[in-house]
């Protein structure tokens, strides 16, 4: 069973979280989640948005397994 309005306010309750907390590799984590979550909605432009700021922050923390990923699921999203 596909809940994604479920999974959506969850990511961001945990979004909202981190960033209050000051978190911020926990957010590259649910950013990513996010960008998964709207890809598999085809909703592409979201999952973009999402997967960027993600691979930023992997970026910032030289994390270049899950920035090599980002990448990946950047480069084979639909324009």
């Amino acid at each position: 069973m596909r809940e994604f309005e479920e999974a959506r306010r969850n990511y961001q309750q945990a979004l909202a979280i981190y960033i209050e907390f000051g978190d911020r590799y926990s957010q590259a984590d649910t950013y990513h989640c996010l960008g998964a979550l709207a890809e598999a909605e085809e909703n592409y432009p979201e999952a973009r948005v999402h997967l960027q700021t993600a691979l930023e922050i992997y970026v910032e923390y030289k994390d270049e397994y899950w920035g090599a990923i980002a990448r990946k699921v950047l480069e084979r999203l639909p324009e």
